[in-house]
């Protein structure tokens, strides 16, 4: 329900929190067969966005809040042995500022470190919690332009009814794209400083399309990591994007025929029709920290062979914030081992997807 925060003494959902610290879903154990019945009118289209977070990020939610006023799932990870007992309430006034959250807060266990941040594990936590047909898994760090929810209901709606009335083609899966930019030129060196971007120009993070079109044209945005991960988000081609390239002869948005990289790890909306009912994965929660754990996702959705479109108009841009422990420990060879651990991983995850499904029809460009 809108607003609502599942508190500690809630049996059930300490009950259900403790099930899925004990039964972790990896790939082995997901059943992915089933299918969600396709969205055919408005009345059956509802999307949320489902948001993982620490207690250091949730300043974000106000703004996240202004922006996006359907239901949002907010999974905050905190650690017990804080000195407030409920942190998160230190952070807003839940009730005021975000009315349409339902926040989820799962304690760190006793032996977890902060960089083990266990981010798959809290998107299915995210996942569960659910009570819309579609979803946007988004990172707190990220700010959803003004007219998202309406772009994605609009554009979902008209893809799932094309597919619904081709009779050539099996119940579809649609993954549909958000493009992600991100603010640049524009540093902070502590929490308060990262806070005074928003505090002293609302539009720092654009709002419309014309927003970060201007924004990019005037070198203050770029596509999310184009300067250090260029495969990243490459294949959404958001410069032609920005020109307006929305939708196709048929009048649906655009589909991406192939990958130019397999590392392409878009943030994408899915449909949503129950948990545990095999018509959508869950993340793979051997993939913790930092590293491969958007990834992974993405590629199961490709040998799920669903079909990825590009939402028109609608975007995601990140805000500038200090460097996460999990992110530190990652870049820090030297003394830790989690990258060589979730590279190590990734391509065994790659290799059982192969194992269970054959080989994807998505394949990469030019190969």
């Amino acid at each position: 329900t809108s607003g609502s925060i599942l508190k500690d003494n809630n049996s059930n959902s300490e009950n259900k929190l403790a099930e899925l610290a004990t039964t972790p879903r990896i790939l082995k154990s997901m059943i992915t067969n089933g299918t969600c019945p396709p969205l055919l009118d408005s009345t059956m289209v509802s999307v949320s966005l489902v948001i993982h977070s620490t207690i250091d990020r949730l300043w974000l939610m106000e703004e996240t809040c202004r922006r996006w006023k359907g239901p949002i799932v907010l999974v905050v990870y905190f650690n017990a042995s804080n000195t407030s007992e409920k942190p998160w309430l230190q952070v807003l006034d839940w009730n005021a500022a975000c009315p349409q959250v339902k926040l989820i807060p799962v304690p760190a266990s006793q032996d977890e470190q902060e960089w083990q941040y266990p981010v798959n594990k809290l998107r299915n936590i995210g996942l569960d919690a659910l009570e819309t047909t579609l979803f946007l898994m988004m990172d707190a760090d990220f700010l959803p332009s003004g007219e998202l929810e309406a772009n994605i209901k609009y554009h979902f709606l008209s893809t799932s009814k094309f597919y619904a009335s081709e009779t050539n083609y099996p119940p579809h899966r649609i993954a549909m794209v958000v493009p992600a930019f991100e603010r640049i030129h524009a540093t902070c060196n502590s929490a308060e400083e990262c806070k005074q971007f928003l505090k002293n120009d609302r539009h720092f993070i654009p709002l419309s399309f014309d927003g970060i079109d201007y924004c990019v044209k005037m070198d203050n945005c770029q596509v999310f990591q184009g300067d250090n991960n260029w495969e990243g988000h490459y294949t959404t081609k958001s410069e032609s994007w920005l020109r307006g390239e929305f939708l196709d002869d048929k009048n649906l948005p655009k589909k991406i025929p192939c990958f130019h990289s397999f590392r392409y790890e878009p943030y994408v909306v899915l449909q949503w029709c129950g948990k545990d009912n095999g018509a959508i994965p869950y993340y793979d929660e051997r993939f913790y920290g930092y590293g491969k754990n958007k990834i992974e996702y993405i590629s199961h959705l490709r040998f799920l062979n669903y079909s990825f479109h590009i939402l028109p108009e609608g975007f995601i841009v990140h805000h500038p914030h200090l460097n996460s422990k999990a992110k530190k420990v990652w870049n820090n060879m030297d003394k830790y081992n989690l990258h060589a651990e979730m590279d190590d991983l990734y391509p065994e995850f790659l290799a059982e997807l192969s194992k269970m499904y054959g080989k994807p029809t998505l394949r990469q460009c030019n190969k």
